[in-house]
């Protein structure tokens, strides 16, 4: 049972995609059945008759008839066909100056009993968005259907790839080094085949053993996972602007698509990661005698990402994971909403997953937090380090699940880079690396990667990468000619007026030095 409202509360709020006001003075509207198939569809909300619109202005007409009109709502839902699912409403009257508001509060029905549609059709499924009701497309009714089953998708048998060719040797060693680490105890000769039959990726049909979706999934080969997933389980951003922000020309500084197995693809992540993020030397873990030096944050942007691969829908075949690294902070964006009730998001408990034999798998080796926790765990420590509160969006419209963790980018990008300030066209205030430096004044005119590292006289593909052009990108100082196509063959590199103006300087400070782009001095500055 909902709590009741306000009149007051009812005409401050306006309609949007929690509310939806009808005159219905003396007759119900059909329309009021379509905003129910909505409601139950989404996020819930009132259904408030009696009052009408003036302008942008909301007014109490009142109810002629309010017991027919509410009968005649609550008798027609309750008829045989009109919605195929029962429905949780509350009714409340609100009375001011004799005028009689009816108020219907329709909460949003469960995963297992949507859609909600009207009449028998599945066509006249309805979802809400913003201050109207819009008929659901195909691709809206499937994910509804999808979530509604009862057999969950990553527990569902695989069988496009032979089970001799499915598995990844090296990931199913990686998660189980992990695994008996983890949990001591347990035989570590075991078979693999054995292994994964007992936890339960693999199931028995007839006389043969079948890889589990979630098998395939996480520990499958690249042919099998293909087969599984059409589309990569991951993209990873690295951006050079704040969220905000108009993007810009050159989109991204760098790019990962992930077309793996899940372990693969968070190895590949990891990776990426701690190349932009800093790090900050602790001690050494005596236990594998390693450095500890994980950046700030580490711990909560692990459970971020561990988030999005465990509840992404990979039934979902025409949307893929994002994750991007702005320099205002981290946006996770991926297709599928959380299945748990918004306001007890936050809440300790164990929570009903999309994926759980994935979620079981990795919380078997301790990469994410306990059921329930992980939200909870981000939160405090985000803000401990002096971040502003992580925000999420649980969409029920669009079946998505967004998480924005503030500031974190900024910061690493301003610690790991130079900063470079100022107007172009003006004092150029800020300092660069020696490497970048050196870079921008053998860049003449539009050059490829390789023309660029000759002219440095550098050998090593790999340390002219991480050491001379991503610095130069992320400080802005040169952009790629082919921004939408960052690995093509006839990507060229140039200054921007940043750059220029910095090379001017640099110059201009070394009246003594040869600007020439064959300089003797930099053709002899090899690896």
């Amino acid at each position: 049972m909902s709590t009741p409202i306000t009149l007051q509360t009812i005409l401050q709020s306006g309609e949007w995609n929690d509310a939806e006001f009808k005159e219905a003075r003396n007759s119900l509207p059909k329309s009021a059945f379509e905003t129910v198939s909505a409601f139950a569809n989404t996020h819930g909300g009132w259904i408030v008759l009696g009052i009408k619109q003036d302008g942008e202005r909301f007014e109490i007409c009142g109810v002629d008839e309010p017991d027919k009109i509410q009968n005649d709502f609550l008798s027609v839902l309750h008829a045989d066909n009109k919605v195929n699912h029962d429905l949780d409403i509350s009714e409340h009257r609100h009375i001011q100056d004799g005028k009689t508001v009816l108020a219907f509060h329709v909460a949003e029905n469960p995963r297992s009993r949507k859609p909600v549609y009207l009449d028998g059709d599945i066509r006249r499924t309805f979802i809400r968005k913003g201050g109207g009701d819009y008929k659901a497309q195909p691709r809206d009714i499937e994910r509804m259907l999808r979530d509604a089953n009862a057999d969950r998708w990553d527990g569902q048998p695989f069988t496009r790839v032979d089970l001799a060719e499915a598995l990844h040797g090296s990931s199913l060693k990686w998660y189980r080094d992990r695994f008996h680490a983890a949990n001591p105890g347990f035989d570590v000769e075991q078979p693999h085949l054995d292994f994964l039959y007992d936890w339960g990726y693999l199931v028995k049909d007839g006389g043969r053993l079948l890889p589990t979706r979630a098998c395939i999934g996480l520990f499958g080969s690249l042919r099998a996972v293909r087969n599984l997933l059409p589309r990569p389980i991951l993209d990873v951003q690295f951006l050079g602007y704040g969220s905000h922000d108009e993007m810009p020309e050159t989109r991204w500084i760098d790019r990962l698509v992930c077309e793996e197995n899940i372990l693969q693809s968070w190895q590949q992540l990891l990776a990426k990661y701690l190349f932009f993020m800093p790090k900050t030397f602790r001690d050494i873990d005596p236990a594998t005698l390693e450095r500890r030096d994980a950046p700030a944050g580490f711990r909560v942007f692990r459970e971020a990402a561990m988030n999005l691969l465990i509840h992404q829908d990979y039934g979902d075949h025409s949307r893929k994971a994002v994750i991007r690294f702005f320099t205002d902070g981290i946006e996770l964006w991926n297709p599928g909403d959380s299945f748990g009730d918004d306001a007890r998001l936050l809440e300790p408990g164990e929570k009903e997953v999309r994926n759980p034999a994935i979620a079981m798998a990795l919380r078997r080796i301790d990469m994410c937090e306990q059921a329930g926790t992980g939200l909870r765990m981000m939160r405090r420590e985000w803000q401990a380090l002096g971040h502003a509160e992580p925000v999420y969006t649980n969409d029920r419209v669009r079946k998505a699940f967004e998480l924005f963790l503030p500031d974190e980018v900024s910061r690493s990008i301003a610690d790991t880079t130079p900063e470079v300030t100022g107007e172009v066209t003006g004092e150029v205030t800020g300092e660069v690396t020696g490497e970048v430096e050196r870079m921008i004044r053998v860049v003449v005119g539009e050059m490829s990667r390789m023309q660029i590292q000759a002219a440095l006289g550098l050998k090593g593909e790999e340390h002219f990468r991480n050491a001379y052009l991503k610095p130069a990108l992320i400080a802005q100082v040169i952009e790629m000619t082919l921004p939408d196509k960052p690995t093509s063959r006839m990507q060229r590199y140039r200054l921007t007026e940043l750059g220029k103006a910095i090379r001017q300087r640099s110059m201009s400070a070394s009246k003594d030095h040869d600007p020439s782009p064959t300089d003797t001095d930099l053709k002899g500055n090899t690896e």
